[in-house]
């Protein structure tokens, strides 16, 4: 469970630098907010969802494990055109730790 959090943390985290420095380096037009908004929602639940984690809970649980999958899929689907696979391994890293054992006892109990 606290590796979960840590690593929601960090990639939320990652996608909110990300999205301030795009604004920093690009200027700060109204189409460049629009696109860095839509692009740090993610990263937005991700934090959300490592703050909320604790209180453990078949929602919590399941939040992540669709939020992080879809991630994966959206980074497989996009594979062909960014050629980036290393956007792969913070999700699958996430949903493998999510569902051990452990965590998993830890959120459906």
């Amino acid at each position: 469970m606290r590796w979960v959090r840590i690593l929601l943390f960090i990639a939320g985290g990652l996608t909110l630098v990300t999205a301030v420095s795009m604004l920093l380096i690009t200027g700060a037009t109204a189409y460049e907010l629009g696109y860095n908004a839509m692009a740090s929602l993610p990263g937005i639940a991700q934090l959300l969802l490592a703050i909320y984690i604790r209180r453990s809970g078949r929602v919590i649980f399941w939040s992540v494990l669709v939020l992080e999958s879809l991630l994966g899929l959206y980074s497989l689907l996009t594979l062909g055109a960014d050629g980036r696979i290393t956007q792969l391994i913070l999700p699958v890293a996430t949903l493998v730790l999510l569902l051990r054992p452990p965590a998993r006892a830890f959120f459906l109990r």
